[in-house]
């Protein structure tokens, strides 16, 4: 264990370290030579009419981005033409992070199967939350990571990272010297309840927000709060004098922030709740991106969890882009934006890269199986595809993160009932051979189960027609179908 004075002495190595990382991602970024995106698959989410959603054309697209977020954001600085993004340098206009906490701690989401003859419960662990080095190390991390969030930030924008006592105070000193101390804003409380009560200290129920801007010119919309019943009963006038009056929009929020409207998810069955562990209310994200970003601008979160950030910005009228290493994260975040009627969005990776921790073989452990598949005229201009699937196949579940009596209940419901181990499917119902454009989706609902069976009515081809369906269970492993049809 790195005792305080032993990391308060590494901190300049850490900077330094850190600063130098940075700066040779930027001299790449300059010379052309940055990380290159690569597009997984275009999303665009079907019409309640069962049409097929059309692709926009020359319009923003937001973006989930899966892998380390410090290739990602190279990539961003760098520009994807194929897609048509600009170089990002400069045009985000807030960044929110919930980064790890340094909390030396393993984080699981919880899954429940549910088969023709009940239902069970599994814990997979989705990132782990120690450092080799310690504090130092995570330090070590973060810090090229928040050098970049400033190069793409725009002037008027701000940073806000999310932590709690394990390491604000350390991650204060980093920011500081990537943003210059003057432009530190407010470190703000974020206060919950719930839990236990410790007995020998303060129960610790707060985080901390610590919220930097690019320049001293920064895009702040001031908020308000209820009055409290005391103050709606005396009013201000018998404290303040009879110039100053209450407010019809309540007063003005302070630097912490309590209450329900940002209360953190307790119950176990409140429709809010991802079973991740780490999720954070919508009610915090409305507050942040109201208070720091305007309709239509950008918004970014790097450590985005469920999605959180990007599921709050599209109801708020802002653009989003979101990434996270977590495979299970991502899909979490992946349903959660068709579940609330997102718009189309892109979702990548970076090219010929593999994240750390990712298994090469989650492609090859398992096989989609296609039950039916038959297209037939709709009309003149329109055609028909109904579709059903056999569920998956598994050539091996030694790949699978189980052990135990778990591992065999899966296994039997593999054999018994494929289709309760999928989270989602999607077709491309026009498949160009490269870029999965997936028209029509299908995820597995809080019950556990999802339609196995599609009716999609798309434009009417001459010649053939290439259906591709991908499918992802729980585990994270995908499989494709690709199948021509002649006509």
């Amino acid at each position: 264990m790195i005792m305080a004075d032993s990391l308060i002495s590494q901190l300049p190595s850490v900077s330094a370290a850190g600063r130098q990382e940075a700066e040779k991602i930027m001299e790449r970024v300059e010379q052309g030579r940055g990380c290159l995106l690569k597009t997984d698959e275009f999303v665009m989410p079907q019409m309640k009419s069962g049409l097929a959603e059309t692709e926009p054309v020359g319009e923003w697209c937001n973006r989930l981005l899966y892998g380390d977020n410090l290739l990602l954001m190279e990539a961003l600085l760098n520009g994807d033409p194929e897609t048509s993004l600009p170089p990002l340098r400069g045009k985000i206009s807030l960044i929110y992070i919930d980064p790890p906490f340094a909390s030396r701690s393993n984080y699981r989401t919880c899954c429940t199967l549910k088969g023709r003859d009940g239902s069970f419960t599994f814990e997979q662990q989705t990132y782990s939350d120690t450092w080799q080095g310690g504090m130092a190390g995570y330090l070590q991390m973060l810090y090229p990571r928040l050098y970049l969030m400033r190069e793409l930030l725009s002037e008027q924008g701000s940073l806000i990272v999310h932590l709690d006592w394990h390491a604000v105070h350390y991650v204060k000193v980093l920011l500081d010297d990537i943003f210059g101390s003057e432009n530190f804003r407010n470190e703000i409380a974020w206060c919950y309840g719930g839990g236990g009560a410790a007995k020998r200290t303060y129960p610790k129920k707060h985080d901390l927000l610590l919220w930097y801007t690019k320049s001293d010119n920064w895009t702040f919309n001031r908020q308000f709060r209820p009055y409290t019943q005391g103050t709606l009963e005396r009013g201000l006038t018998a404290v303040k004098g009879d110039k100053y009056v209450l407010r019809k929009e309540g007063a003005g929020l302070d630097d912490w922030w309590a209450g329900r409207e940002v209360q953190k998810i307790l119950s176990p069955t409140a429709h809010e709740n991802l079973k991740f562990n780490t999720q954070k209310p919508e009610g915090l994200l409305k507050r942040i991106i109201r208070g720091h970003s305007c309709p239509g601008d950008l918004v970014a979160d790097f450590f985005c969890g469920t999605g959180t950030t990007g599921a709050v910005a599209e109801k708020l009228g802002r653009r989003w882009i979101m990434a996270d290493a977590s495979r299970l994260a991502l899909i979490i975040a992946y349903k959660r934006l068709l579940q609330q009627g997102c718009r189309p969005f892109i979702h990548q990776s970076i090219a010929g890269k593999v994240t750390q921790g990712e298994n090469n073989s989650r492609v090859a452990i398992c096989e989609l199986v296609l039950k039916q598949l038959l297209v037939q005229n709709c009309s003149a201009d329109w055609d028909e595809i109904l579709l059903e699937l056999g569920g998956l196949t598994y050539s091996t579940y030694d790949s699978l993160p189980l052990s135990g009596e778990i591992k065999e209940k899966v296994r039997e419901l593999a054999l018994r009932d494929p289709p309760a181990l999928l989270e989602y499917w999607s077709v491309d119902p026009d498949y160009d051979g490269r870029t999965f454009r997936s028209r029509w989706q299908c995820c597995r609902e809080r019950n556990g189960r999802m339609d196995t069976r599609a009716r999609i009515v798309v434009p009417r081809v001459t010649g053939a027609r290439r259906i591709c369906i991908k499918a992802v269970d729980v585990f994270g492993n995908e499989s494709t179908v690709c199948e021509t049809i002649n006509r």
